[in-house]
């Protein structure tokens, strides 16, 4: 009797969770083929039957009697709510379907795991640059991500790729608090294994990237230098990139960069001189500027006929002391009198005069 009011029990609680299968509706959903699994979640390409576009659904994983946890997807999302970078995984949608939460985000081409090793220099440092970008974002926002890994870099056409994956990231209160996840095995900082992960965490973790697809070894505990595949590291970039990845894989946390956008500093200045030739020309901007580009227009435009170009005192963009007030705000409240080219200035208006 007890027997069968157990398994009476496990039927109805198992009927209460999601099964999974393609061509199967969740919501305005409808599932393909199952991406990959994770520690918390699993991953399935779908279609969004409104939108008529192809997403990546991440819906948490079930335990023995089907039942899914939702607060890793729920605290995954109110992290990445914060968080707006050109390099940092958007957040398409998240809902609440059938009792159950689903994060949907953009479907990329693929991920840095599935990459061959080692890769090339060029590709490997335009893709982590973006990377550290984000990173960098994140953690002035105050966000340790704890699980920068190759199956957590996200690929996408022309060469764009972003960081995903915050469900064990936490917020900086003051001093870091304490996790029990530890993050992917094999990319994780010596500090972070012990359940203290700060930003230095997340820069080892980069490093440690960096030198397995430049190598193709993935240096491992207790981390002493040189890793295995030194010599690789060598013959192909300069001794200062050595002496950065050095410095970025120190056991010591103190040694390390403090942040990621100290990091992505060293790495620029660390570059070959054709590397970083390169990576200036193109700028690594995902989006122009287009503000800095009509303003340089307009002074092309017009150089002829206002041969002095100012600043505006509230918009700072380019204006001429003749104009009555500035053409992009409207300001009236320009001065030129410590600026003026001619040799006198007038004390009502304040502009100059001969």
């Amino acid at each position: 009797m007890a027997q069968a009011q157990e398994n009476l029990l496990s039927e109805m609680l198992s009927s209460k969770g999601i099964r999974l299968a393609a061509q199967k509706r969740l919501g305005k959903y409808r599932l393909q083929k199952r991406l990959g699994k994770g520690g918390y979640c699993e991953v399935w390409k779908a279609r969004d039957t409104v939108e008529g576009i192809w997403v990546a659904l991440k819906i948490p994983n079930a335990d023995k009697l089907g039942q899914r946890d939702n607060e890793t997807i729920l605290r995954e999302v109110r992290l990445i709510a914060q968080l707006r970078h050109p390099h940092i995984m958007p957040l398409k949608n998240a809902d609440i379907i059938d009792g159950h939460a689903v994060l949907a985000t953009e479907l990329s081409v693929g991920t840095l795991e599935e990459c061959s090793r080692p890769m090339g220099v060029r590709r490997l440092v335009s893709i982590l640059r973006q990377i550290l970008n984000g990173l960098a974002y994140a953690h002035e926002k105050r966000m340790v991500h704890c699980d920068v890994s190759p199956a957590n870099i996200f690929l996408f056409p022309n060469g764009h790729a972003s960081l995903g994956d915050f469900g064990i990231g936490l917020q900086v209160q003051g001093r870091a608090k304490t996790i029990d996840e530890f993050g992917t095995p094999g990319y994780v900082a010596p500090e972070q294994a012990y359940g203290k992960p700060t930003y230095r965490s997340d820069c080892f973790s980069v490093g440690l990237i960096l030198y397995e697809f430049l190598t193709g070894c993935l240096p491992r505990w207790p981390f002493h230098w040189p890793p295995k595949g030194y010599h690789k590291l060598v013959e192909r970039t300069s001794p200062a990139f050595v002496r950065f990845l050095k410095k970025t894989l120190s056991v010591d946390p103190e040694k390390r960069f403090p942040n990621a956008r100290k990091m992505l500093q060293a790495l620029d200045e660390a570059l070959p001189p054709s590397l970083k030739s390169a990576f200036e020309s193109k700028g690594q901007k995902t989006v122009p500027d287009w503000q800095q580009l009509r303003r340089s227009s307009f002074i092309k435009r017009y150089k002829r006929v206002f041969v002095h170009f100012y600043s505006c005192m509230d918009c700072g963009r380019p204006i001429a002391e003749s104009m009555q007030c500035c053409p992009w705000c409207g300001s009236r409240r320009n001065r030129y009198e410590e600026c003026t080219a001619f040799s006198h200035y007038c004390h009502r208006c304040r502009r100059g005069m001969q």
